[in-house]
């Protein structure tokens, strides 16, 4: 009986050694990667701090409000994609396309440009652009 007894707290003490390495390997591998992307949303702020999306907001709101706003627009709606693609986001380093994108998004909200109603459905549509623009061969 003292056999089992030490045996099975043995293998407990076992059990809690292997998960308390589980545990510590994963705090380790998301500190690793928190510091990843604070040192890469850095880089790529530095980057767009200074562009502009014009043409890609008005896409976007052509894209997702198909009503009548292309009467009130000048080019079409092909226009707008085409000068998003090539003019702004083509110049932009290519892992940081999605923060970019994540941005412009934050600034229309922030701005009063687009609705807190319409920004999840707006994200999932700016989430394509890199795609759309064959930045990237994955929605952000």
């Amino acid at each position: 009986m003292v056999k089992k007894i030490i045996s099975v707290g043995a293998i407990l003490l076992l059990a809690l050694m292997a998960m308390d390495e589980v545990l510590a390997t994963t705090v380790t591998t998301t500190v690793t990667t928190t510091t990843i992307d604070e040192e890469e949303n850095q880089q790529c702020h530095r980057e767009i701090q200074t562009r502009s999306f014009p043409n890609c907001e008005t896409y976007l709101k052509l894209e997702f409000d198909r009503a009548d706003a292309t009467i009130m627009l000048p080019y079409s709606k092909k226009h707008y994609k085409r000068r998003c693609c090539r003019n702004e986001l083509s110049g932009i380093d290519k892992q940081c396309v999605c923060f970019a994108v994540r941005t412009m998004m934050k600034n229309m909200m922030d701005s009063g440009r687009l609705s807190a109603e319409d920004m999840e459905a707006m994200l999932e549509l700016a989430g394509d652009l890199p795609t759309v623009c064959n930045l990237r061969k994955h929605p952000c």
